[in-house]
């Protein structure tokens, strides 16, 4: 797709907003794309709304080849729909605007991921969906701030990313909240100890230190942190300290109830398979914890890793809101275009972020990234979208509400995600709908 060009000061460029008309809430009661009608436009007068006749650009950095390859596949799935749907909802407003968008695959890699945005700015790119981890958002935050290039990510949620007033705005919330809740479900299932296994990046640091935190107000006792490298592929040193740990443990406190929580992406599928084949004395018989980087990940549960992932069941953490007819709505689109996948969160979030990319932009006036920065709490806090609600905090995080809970179980032959109950941030309580046993 043609990239637009660099920001000028041509009339062409300009796109005009009556006040207030992209604050009403989108679609508000009914489905998603096509049906977008509660937004009015009114192209008439000098610069008139949506009359510019130009084609502007969305990037998106993703990962089509690394440990989130399956999230951003149904990301860039979801994408096509959006801007379909937001194309289809400027054309029957009587606009000539048009949204394209741009993929790169970043492969979860930083260097990748900053010559993506470099190359995204020469070419006049203004906002970009992505990236999908913390580490790489990150990487790439100083040069989009000193560029004024505007970041949306569904996904990104280090703690150590919530800065007001930059260019990253995160539509998942902050992993202070999933911190809780994953200690909350851990406690929940009768853990007092824990040993967290993580990541050695800035999502894996920032969770398993939120996590630790609140399991520790919990009343529980952290044995130990254990991170790896993002890289690593051989685990048998990790996978050592974890038989030490708990077997130290277990051999003082020998009625202790101790949880295995795991802050990983994909990777953890290559880490349980060699712990099944080469620690037959882990505790195979209890639930071992997860997080969002595995949630619903088909990786995970294929027919290599997913066999011993059911054994543990694997109950994982993952933000969640309450599906709404915009939400059922894309999801049979999404199985109609895409049969045999399925459109998670990552999927939901992208589809969002495209659209409120896109209204944005309109309530800017122009494709500025700085003008768009400006608008970007505005209107966010009054976009209702296939994920509901999308009000941010002043550090352009998402307001958390519910943490969904999945777990792995075996069905026929096969291993499959299942939803099993949910976080409730305003109680922090867990109500299960299917649980796991207690440890």
């Amino acid at each position: 797709m043609q990239p637009s060009t660099p920001s000028t000061k041509s009339a062409g460029r300009t796109i005009s907003l009556v006040v207030g008309i992209i604050m009403l809430i989108v679609g508000a009661g009914v489905g998603a794309g096509i049906t977008y009608a509660g937004l009015r436009l009114n192209p008439t007068g000098s610069g008139a709304v949506c009359s510019s006749n130009q084609t502007l650009t969305i990037g998106e950095l993703l990962d089509l080849s690394s440990d989130l390859a399956s999230q951003g596949t149904r990301a860039k799935d979801s994408s096509i729909l959006a801007i379909e749907d937001i194309n289809a909802f400027l054309s029957a407003a009587g606009c000539n605007l048009r949204f394209a968008n741009s993929v790169t695959d970043y492969a979860l890699d930083d260097s990748k991921a900053l010559t993506a945005i470099t190359s995204f700015a020469a070419s006049g790119i203004q906002v970009v969906v992505g990236p999908l981890n913390s580490g790489s958002a990150a990487a790439i935050l100083q040069y989009a701030n000193s560029n004024h290039i505007v970041l949306i990510s569904p996904s990104s949620t280090s703690v150590a990313l919530s800065i007001a007033d930059d260019y990253l705005f995160r539509t998942a919330p902050n992993d202070r909240w999933q911190g809780q809740a994953d200690a909350r479900m851990m406690r929940d299932r009768q853990a007092n100890a824990v040993i967290i296994v993580q990541r050695h990046d800035a999502y894996g640091d920032a969770l398993a230190n939120a996590t630790g935190a609140y399991f520790k107000v919990d009343g529980g006792t952290v044995i130990d942190t254990i991170p790896y490298a993002k890289t690593l592929t051989t685990f048998s040193t990790v996978l050592d300290q974890v038989q030490s740990d708990y077997n130290t443990y277990h051999t003082a406190n020998p009625t202790a109830k101790i949880a295995l929580d795991f802050i990983s992406f994909e990777e953890f599928g290559a880490m349980i398979l060699q712990a099944k084949n080469n620690y037959p004395s882990f505790p195979w018989s209890t639930p071992w914890f997860g997080v969002d980087g595995e949630a619903q990940d088909a990786v995970i549960t294929n027919s290599t890793y997913g066999g011993p992932v059911a054994q543990v069941i694997l109950p994982s953490t993952l933000y969640g809101f309450l599906n709404n007819t915009k939400t059922q709505a894309l999801f049979t689109k999404f199985a109609s275009r895409f049969p045999g996948n399925i459109c998670d969160a990552y999927c939901l979030g992208t589809y969002d972020d495209l659209w409120i990319a896109a209204l944005a932009t309109l309530q800017a006036g122009s494709y500025s990234g700085t003008a768009i920065k400006s608008v970007m709490l505005t209107v966010a806090n009054n976009f209702y979208g296939v994920t509901g609600p999308n009000q941010l905090e002043a550090s352009g995080d998402r307001v958390a509400t519910i943490y969904q809970i999945w777990k792995v179980v075996t069905s026929g032959t096969s291993q499959t995600w299942v939803y099993a109950g949910v976080w409730d941030a305003a109680s922090d309580a867990v109500n299960w709908s299917n649980a796991p046993p207690s440890l």
